[in-house]
């Protein structure tokens, strides 16, 4: 993450790290990182027409992917592919720790984060929580108070450009 953080600025800091020799240790950490990431399971909770194709380029890469979503029939591409589906977010949160909820409206955010069976039933301390729903700012705020009481980490992370808008991971 540190080489990343790095490597943005002017070109002429792009040239002065590229000549720089990498420190071993640092080296080591993102190889053993990415190979490490690639094997924790990642829970994507709404595979719609947003979060099909995000879920899709996650596993495209290696990532082992936890899926929920209300309408079954979005996640049979996923279970015919091999990926674990699940019958609620709680049971995605039971079986993994960072999870990625993409989902349209803030009724559908309620309901998979403090539902019956939603993912604060069942969430451990710890887990990354990274939600890229469509919701009002007020709603996102209050689930992450609600996530950090369970000991949880809550990031809000929008996006935009629809459909067309999904970037591929490279």
């Amino acid at each position: 993450m540190a080489a990343s953080l790095r490597l943005r600025g002017a070109a002429s800091g792009l040239l002065y790290w590229s000549r720089r020799q990498r420190p071993a240790a640092a080296s080591l950490v993102a190889v053993c990182s990415r190979s490490m990431a690639s094997k924790t399971p990642v829970g994507f909770i709404g595979v719609g027409n947003m979060g099909n194709p995000m879920a899709k380029n996650l596993m495209k890469h290696g990532y082992p992917l936890i899926i929920y979503d209300v309408f079954p029939d979005a996640c049979k591409e996923f279970l015919d592919a091999g990926e674990q589906v699940v019958s609620s977010p709680a049971d995605v949160a039971e079986k993994a720790d960072r999870i990625i909820t993409m989902l349209p409206t803030s009724i559908n955010a309620i309901e998979a984060y403090s539902g019956a069976n939603g993912i604060l039933k069942k969430v451990k301390k710890g887990s990354l929580l990274i939600d890229s729903s469509t919701i009002d700012p007020m709603i996102s705020k209050e689930l992450a108070k609600e996530v950090e009481k369970m000991g949880a980490v809550f990031m809000d992370a929008p996006v935009s450009g629809g459909l067309h808008g999904n970037l591929e991971l490279k």
